[in-house]
């Protein structure tokens, strides 16, 4: 079963080789283009028990909230063969656990100032205690797989206003035949939460790769970069007793360099040939289907033409019968 997330690109704040607007959702839940900060969903994030950190995932069994696909900020999923990243998330008394899987064909990790771990292969992880919120703090972690770098190093960057414990994190990882496994805890103590179901934290997570020197692909969960100066770039996760469904696909909306609208959705290859719709209202804008692409389901739906002065109202994408998600464009660009 889908889960219904959902993901926010702001217009605008990328260059890209396209001359694109963009937006973009992380199925499925509804969404506008609004000033201010925009709604985003709250995903359930179970308890677990008897988790050791030791960068192995035989102890997660099939627990945890899962996010089996990452993209990056302008929707698009690497070539499988190159890089791809899935993490699940869970939680204990001492703090929200994390273990990423990831797949990798080179691995690069060149900086030999802490704080630059972030320009070769990484992951980055945010937390704060609210979205939106004063009290958060940046974890940077290079796996150690680079030969020339065959250690785990980490870089904590404090952006809490009120000054507390230390900032202390638990991280592990093993090398796989493809890439590696990562696993961290998070504590609470670094933002004095008190964990307990119902309570509610920020977070996000960035994927870095890097196959050359002053080269990187970034893949993240909320689809806008720099969680570090604005915590309205995370999502809410819930401390809940059970997960939410498994997010499987992302979808992204732009304008190509005719002006028409192009709504694209990547997603995990088991959703291959299923059909996706998308619709204003009643009347149907466009469909494809799924097909596979580099280890992903992918489809680009051109929709119907429309006129400068009647821009999209709300779009509602469906794969199959199956509502997933409405989105709402930003204003089509100038001719």
């Amino acid at each position: 079963m889908l889960h219904k997330g959902s993901r926010l690109l702001a217009p605008g704040s990328w260059h890209s080789a396209a001359p694109l607007l963009p937006f973009a959702c992380l199925l499925f839940v509804s969404l506008s283009v609004a000033a201010g900060t925009p709604a985003t969903p709250v995903f359930d994030v179970p308890k677990l028990d008897n988790i050791t950190i030791d960068g192995k995932a035989d102890d997660w069994g099939e627990r945890g909230f899962r996010v089996d696909i990452l993209a990056d900020a302008f929707g698009k999923v690497p070539p499988a063969k190159d890089f791809t990243a899935k993490f699940r998330l869970g939680w204990n008394e001492n703090g929200l656990l994390v273990l990423v899987t990831v797949t990798d064909d080179v691995f690069l990790e060149p900086a030999t100032k802490p704080e630059e771990l972030w320009k070769g292969d990484s992951i980055e992880f945010f937390m704060c205690t609210e979205r939106g919120g004063n009290e958060s703090y940046q974890v940077v972690v290079a796996p150690g797989c680079d030969p020339n770098s065959p250690e785990i190093r980490t870089n904590i960057s404090d952006y809490r206003k009120t000054k507390g414990e230390k900032l202390t994190l638990e991280v592990a990882r093993t090398k796989t035949d493809k890439g590696y496994v990562m696993e961290a805890l998070l504590p609470w103590k670094n933002l004095a939460i008190e964990p307990q179901e119902g309570k509610e934290v920020g977070f996000q997570l960035y994927a870095n790769d890097s196959d050359k020197v002053d080269q990187r692909t970034q893949l993240l969960w909320y689809p806008v970069p720099e969680a570090h100066s604005d915590t309205n770039r995370m999502y809410l996760v819930r401390l809940a007793a059970k997960p939410s469904g498994a997010v499987q696909a992302t979808v992204f909306g732009a304008y190509n360099a005719e002006g028409k609208a192009v709504v694209s959705v990547a997603a995990v290859p088991e959703l291959k040939g299923k059909k996706v719709k998308v619709r204003e209202g009643e009347k149907k804008e466009g469909e494809g289907k799924l097909e596979s692409e580099d280890g992903a389901a992918t489809v680009k739906i051109v929709l119907k033409s429309r006129d400068k002065d009647r821009p999209y109202g709300p779009l509602t994408v469906q794969l199959e019968d199956e509502v997933l998600t409405t989105i709402t464009l930003p204003e089509p660009p100038a001719k």
